[in-house]
């Protein structure tokens, strides 16, 4: 199993980011697969939990980070937004780097 060090960022209907680390979800994620699908994994799991109750966040952005530390630029990162459900990166291809 991998660790990952991930930041969540979300954006409220005002268009301002918050950053949260560390909850729900375990930090370091223990995850067997690579940074873009463990990104695209928290990212799904956050659009489930945050959008109740409704309407949830405007938006979330994953960052995730191989290894323990959240050390230089993040090896994956995807999106979700609620204005643009149907984009690609909104249903698990996510978007962004790897």
């Amino acid at each position: 199993m991998r660790y990952y060090r991930w930041i969540l960022e979300a954006q409220d209907d005002d268009g301002r980011w918050s950053q949260q680390d560390g909850a729900p979800m375990p930090n370091p994620l223990e995850y067997d697969g690579t940074p873009r699908e463990a990104a695209n994994h928290l990212r799904d799991g956050f659009v489930r939990t945050l959008s109740r109750p409704a309407p949830g966040p405007r938006a979330i952005r994953v960052r995730v980070w191989e290894g323990r530390h959240s050390v230089g630029e993040p090896q994956a990162e995807t999106e979700w937004s609620r204005e643009q459900p149907d984009q690609p990166w909104a249903e698990g291809q996510g978007r962004g780097r790897r």
